[in-house]
């Protein structure tokens, strides 16, 4: 069994929740999830992961029933106000049952001891979270006020399925970089030319192979695919003009087959009757993301 504790980012908790479950998770409490497999690298919320070892109905149970050779030096660990921390009174135990050097600073390994629900307690190996794709994404240098950030354009993939990515007003690029990054099919245009300046630029930074086309949004140029976007809208934060989701939207239904995207919360009621839509999770700044498919008939 994996253990799973996720962060919880102020205005992204809904979507770190959807993140868990589109990967096959169960959640056991707010932080803590658990399933057979999970790929830490790739999530864009999880904060590490724990090898499920032992488990029981006390801290003094799971590790003195702790089955397996523990390398040495080891830390044991607990949870403390959503927070690791080394414990004292669990090293010493451990020390005293299994041997070993405990050390509190560069260890072989560690081992964490808590309890998703103060009923059932777990110990296994903590996984630290290494060479992921959010941190590949600190590389980049091009963004805008408006841009995703990388955590949510990461999240949208994951739950976007598995068909190709299209992004037809791809801004920076995030979204098709991070399908890229997934290991995803994955296509991306925008018809303003500093947005494609900067998209090219992400992209060779992070030496990913991905053609950025020069297309007009409302022009689709790809079938069989799924639509994932950030929709532009022509107005400033200050005013409320026209927002161009949905006509953009609109132009490309008869050409997807799935959609994740972000729409303005009151757009979501303005949606057509050609889609299902299978879940809405609420994101920042009045919007809400729609994730579905369209009704071929």
């Amino acid at each position: 069994m994996i253990w799973i504790y996720r962060n919880t980012t102020e205005g992204f908790e809904d979507l770190a929740l959807a993140e868990m479950i589109s990967a096959g998770l169960t959640q056991a409490s707010n932080r803590f999830f658990y399933g057979e497999s999970f790929d830490l690298e790739k999530s864009a919320y999880a904060r590490f992961s724990i090898r499920e070892v032992s488990r029981g109905s006390s801290p003094e149970e799971v590790i003195t029933n702790f089955s397996e050779n523990i390398p040495s030096p080891y830390r044991l660990e607990k949870i403390h106000k959503n927070k690791r921390c080394g414990s004292t009174s669990y090293a010493f135990l451990a020390e005293k049952i299994h041997g070993g050097e405990i050390r509190a600073s560069h260890p072989k390994s560690i081992i964490l001891v808590f309890s998703p629900d103060n009923v059932l307690w777990i110990a296994g190996f903590v996984r630290e979270k290494t060479d992921s794709i959010v941190e590949k994404f600190g590389q980049i240098t091009e963004r805008t006020c408006v841009s995703l950030k990388p955590h949510a354009a990461l999240a949208l993939i994951n739950i976007s399925g598995s068909s190709p990515v299209i992004d037809p007003c791809c801004g920076t690029g995030l979204l098709p970089l991070a399908a890229k990054l997934l290991d995803r099919e994955s296509y991306a245009s925008d018809n303003n030319v500093n947005m494609l300046r900067m998209a090219k630029t992400n992209r060779d930074v992070l030496g990913v192979d991905l053609d950025i086309h020069n297309k007009d949004a409302f022009t689709p140029w790809l079938h069989d695919c799924c639509l994932v976007s950030d929709f532009p809208a022509d107005r400033s934060w200050c005013t409320s003009a026209q927002d161009l989701s949905l006509a953009i939207f609109t132009k490309w239904i008869p050409f997807i087959k799935t959609f994740c995207v972000i729409f303005p919360d009151q757009i979501v009621e303005k949606l057509p009757s050609t889609i299902v839509i299978n879940k809405k999770i609420k994101f920042t700044a009045g919007r809400t993301i729609v994730v579905g498919e369209v009704i071929r008939s």
